[in-house]
């Protein structure tokens, strides 16, 4: 029983999300010349660069006072009692954040499976507090905060550079830079347009597909190998969608999940879903499954 009142339609979590995300944008004051601690300069308030950086975790559901989050461009670590890490992808714009459920482990972190980090996955925004940040869920609550104090002890077998804020560099600041907008001739997807199931025009026997759940996650297949992440649209089309690793096997087939995990916009053209890289150009299209 999920307490859903019968009679009553149900709200998709990522429309909630997008009414979350204009309230704050509405509603919060934000400081004029603030900079966040090392994570770099960016300017605090709505540029999702200045999330990039390495944060001790407070509040969050599950997790010790010695956790860690550490925010490089689409990818994050996060440093936990375990005595070593989980991995997953992340993405922001505007004060909208999405992110996977975790995809890999290192040291005692993987010895019984990769962890889950629900309270990560529930995190649909963020905004300013002092130096730091605060994580919120769909509903507005507080999720959990960040700031900049202390980073773990690196571990042997990763990368030292992984128990260190990430450097702010051209490609750090390019990667969260706005997308040119949709082509001529295409409107703006919205959430209720786009959940639900997708494959390409020319279907093939392997079932490439998409599907847009509702709970803000996706799903889909090549033909052959799996993937999902998260995922979350803007009023402008603006497409966020976190990827997770997925398996190399060959087959008659067709990069569907690529192409979601490759795109920065989702337009319509009539019944077919239009995918829009950065650059907007456009990618693929897409028709109901």
């Amino acid at each position: 029983m999920d307490g859903h009142e019968p009679g009553r339609p149900r709200v998709p979590r990522a429309v909630v999300l997008t009414f979350l995300v204009s309230v704050l944008a509405a509603a919060c004051t934000v400081p004029d010349d603030g900079t966040v601690g090392s994570p770099g300069d960016g300017e605090v308030g709505s540029d999702p660069v200045a999330l990039v950086g390495m944060w001790r975790v407070s509040g969050a559901d599950g997790e010790g006072p010695d956790t860690w989050l550490r925010l490089d461009a689409g990818r994050y670590t996060l440093w936990g009692d375990c005595g070593a890490y989980v991995e997953g992808g992340w993405d922001a714009a505007g004060r909208t954040f999405v992110a996977s459920d975790p995809y890999a482990a290192a040291g005692a972190c993987g010895t019984a499976g990769i962890p889950e980090a629900p309270w990560l996955r529930s995190v649909v925004a963020y905004e300013p507090d002092g130096e730091g940040w605060r994580l919120l869920d769909a509903d507005g609550d507080v999720v959990a905060g960040l700031r900049v104090d202390g980073a773990p002890a690196p571990i042997p077998d990763a990368a030292e550079q992984l128990a260190q804020a990430p450097d702010v560099t051209d490609d750090v600041r390019a990667a969260f830079e706005p997308p040119a907008p949709l082509p001529d001739g295409l409107a703006p997807a919205s959430v209720r347009d786009v959940v639900g199931r997708w494959e390409p025009v020319a279907r093939a026997a392997t079932d490439p597909h998409v599907v847009f759940h509702e709970d803000g996650t996706w799903s889909g297949s090549d033909g052959c190998n799996g993937s999902g992440g998260a995922w979350a649209l803007d009023d402008g089309g603006r497409l966020l969608a976190t990827s997770g690793l997925q398996t190399l096997m060959w087959c008659e087939g067709e990069s569907v999940p690529g192409y979601v995990a490759a795109s920065a916009r989702a337009g319509l053209d009539g019944g077919r879903l239009v995918l829009v890289g950065p650059d907007g150009a456009e990618i693929a299209r897409l028709v109901r499954g």
